[in-house]
């Protein structure tokens, strides 16, 4: 469904886990951004570019490698594909098989693949795209192949898996560059003056405080780990959220070892 409709993007909204594809209109190209989850859905969006387009390229942006964000690229093989060199790096077949598994336990027949990426994109580099200049902002943490995506003339930040009301982080990388991400986020939001913030599940953002408010809920939640919980109120209180905190909590754990091995080490 669609989430937020504007002159100049439109958030759509996968049924499951709230996942969010952001669609972006300029006078001379159209971006998509993590295509997702369901083929209806992807042909949702397919059909949206093509009443609109009028010859314009077509250019789909993956913030990451999760699974959960590349399962839609084969609708739009078209387009040309921008993701970062790490995401080239970074072997997927993890992400893939859980795709294939999802598709067999729900009957889809659709093709599974990791993109082919024509735009490799080095930390903090900025593109023109059509004549729109698009900065990709390198935020490893919830996952090492991870950027967000900055529109300064639209005033748009879209973070990817970062910036949730409706889910805690995930940290499937580093802890300490997730909270690394979570700064360097809040300084853009301050000195570009963001007016939309788009995460990658739950809701767009239009109040700047609630941004910054989102971002801080999930910095004091990692800071407490592994000893406390310290749980936004905004977060569901659920068995699924209980396994996501028992990962972090080991994250962090095995962090923390792995650090104080080094420092014995030397």
């Amino acid at each position: 469904m669609i989430q937020a409709k504007l002159q100049s993007f439109t958030v759509y909204e996968s049924a499951l886990m709230r996942t969010t594809s952001t669609l972006i209109d300029t006078p001379d190209a159209i971006l998509l951004i993590d295509p997702t989850w369901l083929p209806e859905e992807i042909a949702t969006i397919r059909r949206d570019i093509e009443l609109r387009r009028n010859d314009r390229p077509l250019y789909v942006i993956f913030t990451h490698h999760h699974f959960d964000h590349i399962i839609g690229a084969y609708g739009f093989t078209d387009a040309t594909t921008i993701a970062s060199q790490a995401f080239v790096e970074t072997d997927s077949s993890e992400q893939l098989n859980e795709i294939r598994e999802f598709y067999e336990q729900h009957y889809i027949n659709r093709p599974i693949q990791k993109p082919d990426i024509d735009l490799v994109i080095k930390p903090d580099q900025t593109l023109l795209l059509g004549s729109v200049p698009v900065t990709f902002i390198s935020t490893p943490g919830h996952d090492a192949t991870h950027m967000s995506i900055l529109i300064e003339s639209m005033n748009l930040l879209v973070c990817g898996d970062y910036g949730s009301n409706i889910e805690p982080p995930f940290i499937e990388h580093d802890p300490t560059a997730y909270l690394d991400t979570l700064q360097t986020l809040q300084s853009i939001i301050y000195e570009h003056e963001i007016q939309w913030f788009v995460p990658g599940h739950g809701d767009l953002c239009d109040n700047r405080s609630q941004m910054i408010k989102r971002l801080s809920a999930a910095e004091e939640y990692i800071l407490a780990l592994p000893e406390q919980r310290h749980w936004s109120p905004s977060w569901p209180d659920h068995a699924f959220f209980d396994r996501v905190h028992e990962r972090n909590q080991k994250m962090v754990e095995q962090k923390e070892t792995d650090r104080r091995s080094r420092r014995q080490d030397y």
